[in-house]
């Protein structure tokens, strides 16, 4: 089966990118080896949008606000916090039926296995789905993998983050029954709680639900390298283990948790840098330091980073800046291959730097971008923000 444009990965950038891509008429197929859209967001267990408030200079716009406007009342904010939440479930309801509004054809419980390619074009793109095997052809496609897979496989270039660089990898997990839940009272504690875990000194904890005692916590963190099935597994494994352990620290230390227990427990790892695309242009640490001028904006990112660092919260490296920098088009369009853009936390970043471009909002804007521009035939600047704008984008 041929379409216009094929999006590998259903996350927040692979949702926005197909629903943008199939609102310039053309035909577009989104594939995922999970059950729904929703990526990190669902299956990782964190639908929360984060850092929705910090861009009270740049309001949310396109898919992303649209999306927010569907959920309607299934979202909202908790204690003040700067972000808006909602449910895994919602999360996915909402993209599906978005999804289906835009004449998107879906396909779930399929992992793209090979890309076939010639000289430097993808032909097509081969999944394994129930047991059998499928291949599609498109004229153009988005690596909205999170892992730069199919960039990968096309034979493109990437970069892989250094351990040190990569950022830790989490399994969220959500407790109820927490009373009168007091954010900057636990942090200010956190130091004199006795955490088991040595190399997480931030306490990471946000409150979900409608009464308030719902509260998802951020407090697992393990290091190793998430391209590698057998260390993915074993860091899967001993987060889970840290789950339990948490739990029981949290009952017992915490103010407030004396009776919680756990309601769920997100069934994906959490991966937050893994490998990126290199692009036409890579995003620096002096580009966000220094504020470098962007010419062909198509999205809006932090100009912080270096948080979740791998033996501590804070790296080394660290730069709390205030403010956004647009994203570059050309972080999007991999070298080497014709027909390809990318979009979310696999663009072409260096891994410092990461927590400029990872967060759910920056992920769909750089989604919707590719999506169009992969509708497009990789056009010029000018000719991809006329439909951004037209698109609500920009």
């Amino acid at each position: 089966m041929r379409y216009d444009v094929i999006v590998a990965g259903a996350g927040c950038a692979g949702f926005a990118a197909a629903v943008g891509a199939a609102r310039t008429g053309k035909k577009v197929l989104l594939l995922d080896g999970n059950a729904s859209p929703g990526g990190v967001t669902v299956f990782s267990g964190c639908p929360v949008f984060t850092p929705y408030q910090t861009f009270e200079d740049q309001p949310p716009r396109g898919v992303f606000k649209e999306f927010l406007d569907r959920l309607g009342d299934r979202w909202g904010y908790f204690g003040g916090a700067p972000a808006c939440k909602t449910s895994e479930f919602d999360a996915a309801l909402t993209m599906t039926r978005m999804l289906k509004d835009a004449r998107v054809d879906l396909l779930f419980y399929a992992t793209v296995i090979d890309a076939a390619c010639t000289r430097d074009r993808i032909e097509s793109v081969t999944v394994f789905c129930c047991g059998r095997k499928m291949t599609f052809e498109a004229d153009h496609f988005v690596d909205a993998t999170g892992d730069a897979v199919l960039t990968e496989m096309a034979g493109g270039r990437t970069v892989t983050a250094e351990e040190s660089e990569s950022m830790t990898k989490t399994v969220l997990f959500r407790v109820t029954g927490v009373e009168n839940f007091d954010k900057p009272r636990i942090r200010e504690l956190f130091s004199s709680l006795d955490f088991p875990y040595p190399w997480q000194n931030n306490f990471m904890g946000t409150r979900v639900g409608c009464d308030g005692k719902d509260i998802l916590i951020n407090l697992s963190a393990v290091r190793g390298d998430a391209l590698d099935p057998f260390d993915r597994t074993r860091m899967d494994t001993e987060l889970r283990e840290q789950v339990d352990v948490i739990h029981r620290w949290l009952r017992e230390k915490v103010p407030g948790f004396e009776n919680c227990r756990i309601s769920a427990v997100a069934p994906v790892i959490g991966v937050r840098c893994s490998r990126t695309i290199v692009g036409r242009t890579v995003i620096t640490c002096r580009d966000i330091d220094e504020n470098t001028p962007v010419p062909d904006g198509v999205a809006n990112g932090r100009r912080s980073y270096g948080d979740h660092f791998v033996d501590r919260f804070r790296s080394p490296w660290g730069k709390e800046h205030q403010g956004t920098r647009p994203v570059p088009y050309g972080a999007l369009i991999p070298e080497r291959i014709a027909n390809l853009t990318a979009a979310g936390r696999c663009i072409s970043v260096e891994p410092r730097v990461i927590t400029t471009v990872r967060y759910a909002p920056c992920c769909m804007a750089t989604g919707q971008a590719a999506g169009v521009a992969a509708a497009l035939g990789i056009p010029s600047y000018d000719v991809l923000k006329t439909e951004l704008v037209r698109q609500g984008a920009l």
